[in-house]
């Protein structure tokens, strides 16, 4: 699909990759580090966000571009397992030791430089996810490396341990309400240095990180582990997306922002050739509202009659810039729309690109829209409806996007959509907003504790896959799924007990538990002593393998039932190869037209009338083995 030369373009990619510790407690508190799920709030408090300097003086981009938005803050807790630190109403306690030996032993894991004294800072968010306005992070690794299949090596630029966010539970209103349960869940950060060149080795590489963070002590669950990625090319700019949910959205991502960058530096060298230049962007809104007072277009009707505004720009010589594809199904007109949208809370913009009978305007006003903004055939306007408040925030959102075509790419941080596309999540975050924590103390990494965990280090995870494929004969891809849902060590205690066939193992822990949670099962009702006890049924020839996937199902809808009680309850009460025998050699005798005309291919439909009567009672290849026989000597008889 694409056929970029990435050398040519000077591509250059880094990763920075969450991953939340599985430790019994928060970083700076000793509050559960657990989710509440739905329960219902106990609490509600709310907050206003305001920008601060950071240490050198200045205000984050970021900050000030969340500050416009104007948002209200609304903070959701619980008496039992929120303390007054989430509210930043207490100092920090000290630091969780289980989280910090977690984050060690990853640090040395990437080949990291272990900081020996670690001083925490206090990072600015104004986004309302930390009620303190700032997440409380430390450095504890730096120039480490992770190498790939290839042999290149990743460098690891730094590993943080830091505090997890509040999640958010809705915007209403512009109110953004977050919930306290995930604020402080010890984090790791792992951000890579620019070394990669190519969307496949970035794939490859969070692969990788991921794969190592996993086989450690961290949260196994979805949403644990976020990847975001940082994208340039040498005609372009650093642009970092974010929330990139899963390892095969990396390559259509890198893709689609290449993409997206070549023709932002088409469309700057398109309007150079025009000879439009920034001082031709027009530097005040016009009102435009006294004109569309009998206008057909009912949302503009409608806006005009609360009391909003319709203003208008028109931008001299950029017919068909707004109309322009940046990426697939992604126009220039979306790009400024977009962003208008994320800081002002309108609705978006129209533009004269688009088919403006759409909106149901008639000819005529769209001439009067032309005369009254002196719009020529050349030109592309753009109309926005709204408050005056709102209006004046768009207005400058939209001028100062246009003015920064003639830079080329506009540095920000972008938002993941599943479809390969992004779209603007808010302006780049840069030192501004770090400075040092003067509540905490700092933290003592020893040698001796360094070496000590060095020595019980687990091997690579990618050797693990290696190793485990040969061994038990099964594919590599099998073996790197079961890390990646946390079950390696579960199918390490399978074939301990049921050793004899690893794939029965691999297909009721990948295949037999995703088909039943499709049909909307709580899987997780199945423990993992659940299983063992299954595979320990299995050996004892208790149960068929048949049998697994009517256990799980019906254990997954009866979670207080123990494994014992399901096979009683489904009636798989062990059957004797002498009563099998009777069982097919009935089925034999009431179908002997078909195997007269089939032969041996009768196999497969009396295999499916043998298995209604037997499934899960006995083994299936003993059944296959019997019924053969008994086919063939039916067959001898027959001649």
């Amino acid at each position: 699909m694409y056929n970029f030369d990435y050398e040519e373009l000077g591509l250059k990619c880094g990763l920075e990759i969450h991953q939340q510790l599985d430790t019994e407690t928060k970083l700076f508190c000793r509050c559960p580090s657990k989710l509440q799920g739905t329960r219902v709030p106990d609490f509600y408090t709310k907050r206003y966000m305001r920008p601060v300097l950071g240490e050198m003086g200045t205000f984050d981009e970021a900050m000030l571009t969340e500050y416009k938005k104007g948002k209200t803050i609304i903070y959701e807790g619980y008496n039992d397992v929120i303390c007054t630190y989430e509210l930043d109403d207490t100092p920090p306690f000290s630091c969780n030791e289980e989280a910090r030996k977690i984050a060690l032993e990853l640090a040395l894991l990437l080949n990291a430089n272990i900081i020996e004294e670690m001083h925490v800072s206090r990072k600015n968010y104004l986004d309302g996810s930390v009620p303190s306005g700032f997440q409380r992070t430390m450095i504890l690794g730096t120039d480490g490396y992770i190498t790939l299949k290839n042999g290149k090596k990743i460098r690891i630029a730094i590993l943080s341990l830091e505090e997890e966010a509040a999640r958010k539970i809705k915007t209403e209103n512009k109110t953004n309400f977050y919930r306290l349960d995930r604020l402080g869940i010890p984090l790791v950060e792992v951000t890579t240095q620019p070394d990669i060149n190519t969307p496949e080795e970035c794939r490859e590489c969070a692969e990788r990180i991921g794969l190592l963070l996993w086989i450690t002590n961290v949260k196994k669950v979805l949403g644990s582990i976020r990847q975001d990625i940082n994208v340039s090319i040498k005609s372009g700019t650093r642009i970092e997306i974010k929330g990139v949910q899963k390892l095969s959205w990396i390559t259509l991502l890198v893709n689609h922002e290449i993409l997206r960058q070549l023709n932002l530096i088409e469309i700057r060298e398109q309007l150079k050739n025009r000879k439009i230049s920034e001082n031709d962007i027009p530097q005040e809104p016009v009102d435009l509202t006294s004109l569309m007072g009998k206008t057909g277009s009912k949302s503009i009707a409608t806006g005009i009659k609360s009391g909003k505004k319709l203003y208008g720009l028109n931008f001299k010589g950029f017919k068909g810039i707004f109309g322009k594809e940046l990426m697939e199904n992604y126009r220039f007109g979306t790009e400024v729309s977009s962003k208008v949208k994320v800081i002002s809370g309108l609705k978006g913009i129209i533009h004269s690109d688009e088919k403006l009978e759409n909106y149901n305007f008639s000819q005529d006003e769209i001439k009067k829209i032309q005369n009254k903004l002196n719009s020529k055939e050349k030109d592309c306007f753009v109309l926005v409806l709204g408050t005056i408040k709102e209006l004046k925030i768009a207005a400058d959102i939209i001028i100062n996007r246009i003015k920064y075509i003639f830079k080329g790419v506009p540095p920000e941080t972008r938002k993941a959509l599943d479809d390969g596309n992004t779209e603007f999540l808010r302006e780049l975050h840069g030192g501004a907003r770090l400075y040092p924590d003067t509540d905490s103390q700092a933290i003592m990494n020893t040698i001796e504790e360094t070496k000590q965990i060095q020595k019980t280090l687990p091997n690579y995870p990618w050797d693990i896959i290696e190793d485990y494929a040969k061994m038990y004969k099964v594919e590599q891809s099998s073996i790197k799924k079961l890390i990646f849902n946390g079950q390696l060590s579960l199918f390490d205690s399978l074939i301990d007990i049921y050793p004899a066939k690893p794939s029965i193992i691999i297909t009721t822990l990948l295949n037999t538990a995703k088909a039943i949670k499709r049909e909307g099962k709580i899987i997780e009702n199945i423990t993992n002593d659940d299983y063992k006890k299954i595979f320990l049924e299995l050996k004892n020839k208790k149960i068929g393998k048949e049998a697994i996937e009517d256990i799980m199902r019906l254990k997954a809808d009866s979670p207080n039932l123990s494994i014992e009680q399901s096979i009683e309850k489904l009636h798989l009460e062990t059957l004797s190869v002498e009563d099998l025998k009777i069982i097919i050699k009935e089925v034999i005798n009431k179908n002997p037209k078909i195997i007269k005309e089939r032969g041996m291919r009768s196999m497969g439909p009396l295999m499916g009338e043998v298995m209604k009567k037997v499934r899960g009672k006995i083994d299936g290849e003993i059944v296959s083995k019997e019924l053969k026989i008994q086919i063939s000597n039916k067959l001898k008889e027959m001649k």
